[in-house]
């Protein structure tokens, strides 16, 4: 079936209030900013679409804040005779209001509607970051940065650089799932709602705790701060609905670490150092007796020269310390300090090789 013009029209408004809506949430991408002029330069109807949902949108607030107002006597304050005014910048009052006509052929009662639904839905979502529609959030923290957030339900998730967690809250769950990274959560109470992490094979129950999650490449470690979680491999179908966390799961307690591998239950926990796992909150990269080579590592999840060590003995070297993250060249000089170690420097990296002795 051919689309009608007025369909066409609509899809055109959905777009533009799609585009809307990703513009308040925060910064485009550089290839979501792309595709959006291109969108734009495609037909001046586009251009003239965003204008309008800007415009509802600057009027939206009066709205919500009035339930008992018509739709047809909000969009007749908005409208005048078919024509979206679009106010001057305060800073500039005596520039003329630019008008922008709507095609007459277009019911602009129902165009505008179907843009004010979207921006409703927007509303509530910005306000409650998705909690009441079951939308997903994503929170990033790009290589070399962190971030921290407030959740709706008043709990704190901490991002660590490199690292990007959804967060979604139903009725009767709070869950984040952590794709890649490291965070840390604080997290309120609720009687009536589980808040559940999964990061890969790895799950996480938590009620009132504060608790770290490190997604590596072939392992999930969880370290408790605070309280008490129970951790779990997989999803297990207790999880289908609501309902008491099972005694069996295995119980992890504050001051205690468990690593989960994929390949079964989650291991026995073990005692952890809190100021080392959780020093990264400090930007501070804290090690003790570690090996070399993971410790280099957690340097390049901050730096922008990567350390290379390939000799397997000296990446198995223990060593002690405390570094800011983004400090990578005060860690070189230590590791030319220590004894049959050298470093090579290039602009695109810097080597850390073992020293034979000469005989």
């Amino acid at each position: 079936m051919t689309p009608t013009d007025e369909d066409i029209r609509s899809a055109i408004a959905e777009q533009a209030g799609a585009w809307f809506i990703a513009h308040q949430a925060g910064p485009l991408a550089e290839e979501e900013r792309v595709t959006f002029l291109a969108w734009l330069k495609a037909s001046p109807i586009h251009v003239r679409e965003y204008l309008g949902v800007a415009r509802v949108a600057h009027h939206l607030p009066a709205a919500l804040g009035a339930p008992q107002m018509a739709l047809e006597t909000f969009l007749a304050q908005v409208s005048d005779d078919g024509v979206l005014a679009l106010e001057a910048p305060a800073q500039r009052p005596s520039r003329p209001a630019t008008r922008i006509p709507i095609l007459s052929s277009w019911p602009l009662v129902t165009a505008m509607a179907a843009v004010l639904v979207l921006l409703v839905a927007a509303a509530l979502w910005w306000a409650h970051d998705g909690e009441l529609l079951g939308i997903p959030k994503t929170y990033r923290a790009a290589h070399g940065e962190q971030s921290v957030e407030r959740l709706p339900d008043g709990s704190v998730l901490w991002l660590d650089t490199d690292s990007e967690a959804v967060v979604r809250y139903s009725a009767s769950e709070r869950v984040v799932e952590l794709n890649r990274g490291q965070a840390l959560f604080e997290v309120t109470h609720e009687a009536a709602r589980h808040f559940r992490v999964a990061a890969g094979p790895a799950g996480v129950i938590a009620v009132g705790t504060r608790f770290d999650v490190y997604r590596k490449p072939d392992v999930t470690e969880i370290t408790v701060a605070d309280g008490e979680v129970a951790v779990f491999a997989g999803t297990p179908s207790w999880l289908r609905g609501p309902g008491a966390v099972p005694a069996e799961v295995q119980r992890v307690t504050a001051g205690y670490q468990v690593r989960i591998d994929g390949s079964g239950p989650p291991a026995q926990p073990v005692p952890a150092d809190l100021n080392q796992t959780l020093g990264w909150v400090q930007h501070k990269i804290v090690f003790q007796h570690r090996p070399l080579g993971e410790v280099a590592a957690e340097f390049n999840r901050y730096g922008k020269t990567p350390l290379e060590i390939e000799d397997a003995e000296l990446r198995a070297l223990p060593v002690s310390g405390m570094f800011d993250a983004a400090d990578t060249e005060s860690f070189v000089t230590f590791l030319e300090t220590l004894p049959g170690v050298r470093v090579e420097r290039t602009t695109k990296r810097i080597r850390v090789l073992k020293v034979t002795p000469t005989t």
